[in-house]
């Protein structure tokens, strides 16, 4: 896709709707950005027929796609959920590999990204976190700087997530900062006052709130009352974006309470994630194994649908499920919404968010 054309189509910005809204794109750029008879149109120019222009989607935690795991083969699995209109995605690592096959994982992504453009990187969700919370805990692993430091070396790491109990994560948080790795904290029961010691050291993101996560204190002080848990604590900050697992029937986080999160933090700060695995298509976006809830079967079209049943606009949808998870990591200076000089990473879609159109799908799709 070389030429200059013209999507036409109802173009979805972070603030509105473009009814008869028209994209010029030229290579992998966004030209511009505008009403159809506000802009200079190229010869080649398709109507969508009122279908929605939207930024394609942004998932900075999806451990699988369809059959394929990240860390055996990640495009295909990029593949997958590029199909469903994840034009970014991060492969999410999970404490359950050893240190040798995580090296090998990392080797693969880095390969993968070469020609399978969708992967932006690595989100490595451990292995330093607390046992006791998420699917397959074991022991307490403490950050071992030798151990860490190779995964680093990659260059590919994105966004790490670590309990911020465990002894030695202030060293640890300290050296991926200076990585340029975005800090995430997530599978804790980590206290109030430990979770913003970390927050003023440098984390951004708080890994699928209210899941796998419990408080410090257990049991309650005082009869009748709540203590403060990890996730009261974090909602309390005004410098976090917050993963949130959308899937249909609130398993990984109930309606309600998703309701509230958004209340509180606001919808600029919501970052809907797939946390998908593999799994059985038996019509359910949640995997269980043995009562235990392990991860999604979600693509991140599912999540943008989930938002709409719980009453959400579809300019608001967008930037939880593109613009805001594009902030979380940094990358929104390239992709996540549709503003001149970014990537063309966009979709075309109903208003029930299935992907009709994932551009430039030519130069991306694997065979």
């Amino acid at each position: 896709m070389g030429g200059e054309y013209a999507l036409l189509g109802r173009v979805v910005l972070r603030d509105r709707i473009i009814e008869d809204g028209a994209v010029v794109i030229q290579g992998d750029t966004i030209l511009s950005v505008g009403g159809r008879r506000e802009l200079s149109l190229p010869e080649a120019v398709t109507d969508t027929k009122g279908k929605l222009i939207a930024p394609g989607f942004v998932d900075i935690h999806c451990h699988a796609g369809g059959e394929y795991w990240a860390y055996e083969n990640p495009s295909k699995m990029a593949a997958y959920h590029l199909r469903c209109g994840t034009t970014g995605l991060l492969c999410t690592l999970y404490r359950d590999l050893g240190h040798q096959q995580t090296l090998q994982a990392i080797e693969k992504i880095q390969t993968a990204m070469v020609n399978q453009r969708n992967i932006l990187g690595v989100h490595m969700e451990g292995p330093y976190l607390n046992p006791k919370y998420g699917a397959g805990a074991g022991i307490a692993r403490v950050p071992n700087r030798a151990e860490y430091t190779e995964y680093i070396k990659s260059g590919i790491i994105r966004q790490w997530t670590f309990a911020p109990e465990l002894d030695g994560t202030d060293a640890f948080l300290a050296d991926i900062k200076t990585a340029g790795i975005v800090p995430a904290i997530g599978h804790s029961e980590a206290s109030p006052e430990r979770v913003y010691a970390v927050c003023d050291r440098g984390v951004k993101i708080v890994t699928h709130l209210a899941n796998a996560t419990g408080s410090s204190i257990v049991p309650t002080r005082y009869s009748g009352t709540i203590e403060t848990s990890f996730d009261h604590a974090a909602l309390l900050r005004d410098d976090l974006f917050y993963e949130v697992i959308c899937d249909e029937r609130g398993v990984h986080v109930r309606r309600d309470l998703i309701k509230l999160i958004i209340k509180t933090a606001g919808v600029d700060r919501i970052v809907g994630i797939t946390d998908a695995c593999t799994g059985s298509a038996d019509g359910n976006d949640v995997n269980f194994l043995n009562g235990e809830i392990m991860g999604s079967k979600l693509t991140m079209q599912k999540v943008a649908r989930n938002f709409l049943k719980l009453g959400l606009g579809i300019c608001d949808i967008f930037k939880i499920t593109s613009f805001n998870p594009a902030c979380a990591i940094g990358v929104d200076g390239l992709t996540g919404s549709l503003d001149n000089g970014k990537l063309a990473n966009l979709i075309v879609t109903d208003d029930r968010f299935h992907a009709v159109h994932v551009i430039p799908s030519r130069e991306l799709i694997l065979p």
